[in-house]
């Protein structure tokens, strides 16, 4: 949000759980607080493997809790799917490998 506003001269506003925190033209926000949303652009900076999912929080499952490990894994996949819900256009960006959610 602060390079956007500071160094992009883009207006933003946060999305907080208790909605829109501001009167920028861009809401910026995790993907928690995307879901269940729908906006006519959107865009998912940062999609790369190891933070989507976030593999430091779910591999711990792998081998001691297979069963968790596969659930904790469809949460992860499903939130990506339930965030990108846009009208017109959606973007996900990454740098170094992408997520393995992501087809291309």
């Amino acid at each position: 949000m602060f390079y956007l506003a500071t160094e992009a001269g883009i207006t933003v506003a946060e999305l907080t759980k208790d909605g829109v925190k501001g009167d920028g033209e861009v809401h910026v926000g995790t993907m928690h607080r995307f879901k269940g949303l729908e906006y006519q652009k959107l865009a998912i900076v940062g999609a790369r493997d190891g933070v989507i999912p976030r593999t430091a929080a779910i591999d711990r499952y792998r081998e001691s809790d297979p069963q968790r490990y596969a659930s904790e894994v469809h949460k992860a996949r499903s939130l990506l799917f339930v965030a990108t819900r846009a009208r017109d256009a959606h973007r996900i960006s990454w740098h170094g490998a992408s997520s393995p959610y992501i087809s291309r």
